[in-house]
């Protein structure tokens, strides 16, 4: 029984040296993994004014005669010089203003509207006061308009992709339309 005594004594110890710290700090479990980051940069919402400045930019191209018919813009080419319209309407879906704007070499667009209260326009919201209509191709050979963004007799929408930022007392915002394209009038029967 005496060679058990030992062994009951060191079993004992371990016991109270399990539950006991004797001066020491358990580990805290490791902090949780840092959450991923965002891919996309989300802009802060505007300091809300009750005026607004529109800008609308986009693109114009001519659709390629392998895509003629289709909602595919597979090789299509900037289209430099072509004109499309911004068109807004108020409160009562009446216009409420219409302005041009003409493309640069590369075929981008932009135009900006006059600085207005944002309750003028339809539904509150310039997204879906405004849209975007082309109006003339400079290129003869390239002056059918497509119907690319599905857009209905209105033209196409406007997309608010979160270009915005305060400043002079209104919020400025800046929405994308299109791309839009002519097609060319006449292309060579496929074979």
């Amino acid at each position: 029984m005496a060679a058990f005594l030992p062994l009951a004594i060191l079993v004992s110890l371990l016991a109270a040296g399990a539950t006991a710290n004797n001066g020491y700090t358990t580990p805290s479990p490791p902090p949780p993994p840092p959450l991923p980051q965002q891919q996309q940069y989300t802009p802060p919402p505007p300091a809300h004014s009750d005026k607004l400045l529109v800008r609308v930019e986009g693109m114009v191209y001519c659709q390629s005669c392998a895509y003629r018919n289709t909602h595919s813009l597979n090789g299509a080419m900037p289209l430099p010089k072509a004109e499309v319209s911004v068109t807004c309407h108020d409160t009562k879906n009446r216009v409420m203003e219409c302005k041009r704007a003409i493309a640069d070499e590369s075929g981008y667009f932009q135009t900006e509207l006059g600085v207005t209260k944002v309750s003028d326009f339809f539904m509150g919201d310039p997204s879906k006061a405004c849209h975007v209509r082309l109006q003339a191709s400079p290129d003869f050979k390239c002056n059918n308009p497509t119907n690319i963004n599905y857009s209905d007799i209105k033209g196409a929408p406007l997309r608010d992709e979160g270009k915005r930022w305060t400043g002079q007392g209104y919020d400025n915002v800046v929405y994308a339309a299109g791309p839009l394209a002519f097609r060319p009038a006449i292309c060579p029967p496929k074979h």
